[in-house]
């Protein structure tokens, strides 16, 4: 009964055999920081692709003295968060009001493939669904700045059906 330890389960060479793998071992990706001033820039164009107006209300936002600014009534939020993979790029943010925003965050509301937007009535703030743009489409922005199919994919995936 002389097997070879290669056989043998008891031997810690046998998992290793089993489990090892051939591949180069994972290195991390290190990348620098995101500077404050590329996230500026994203934002004004952003802002400016949208043309200061909400995509899913078409409420028009008066550019400030200093456009790129952080507001309170209007807000350039991500489709599909950078800590899920989501892109830094104008594809990847809406320019949405305050209201909107909190709703397309919690999964009350959605886009479509075809840009149509998507609520669950049961809980988007009535007042809001009121506001929505009347041909219940996304405001479009500046071609470059689509949305990103996958992205918008990933948040009706992700946010809009798995939310309570």
């Amino acid at each position: 009964m002389s097997g070879s330890q290669s056989d043998d389960p008891g031997n810690p060479k046998y998992w290793r055999q089993l489990f090892g793998e051939a591949a180069e071992p994972f290195t991390a990706d290190l990348r620098e920081p995101t500077s404050i001033e590329t996230l500026r820039q994203l934002h004004q164009h952003v802002l400016e692709n949208y043309d200061f107006a909400c995509a899913a209300t078409g409420v028009k936002f008066l550019p400030g003295v200093q456009p790129w600014a952080l507001r309170d009534d209007v807000l350039v939020v991500p489709i599909k968060s950078p800590m899920a993979g989501g892109p830094l790029h104008v594809s990847n943010y809406l320019c949405l009001s305050r209201a909107a925003a909190d709703a397309f965050s919690l999964g009350h509301l959605a886009v479509g493939p075809h840009l149509e937007l998507i609520v669950d009535l049961s809980r988007i703030d009535p007042e809001l669904v009121e506001r929505l743009n009347a041909d219940g489409r996304l405001r479009e922005p500046q071609e470059k700045a689509r949305p990103d199919p996958e992205s918008l994919s990933f948040h009706r995936a992700e946010i809009f059906l798995a939310s309570p």
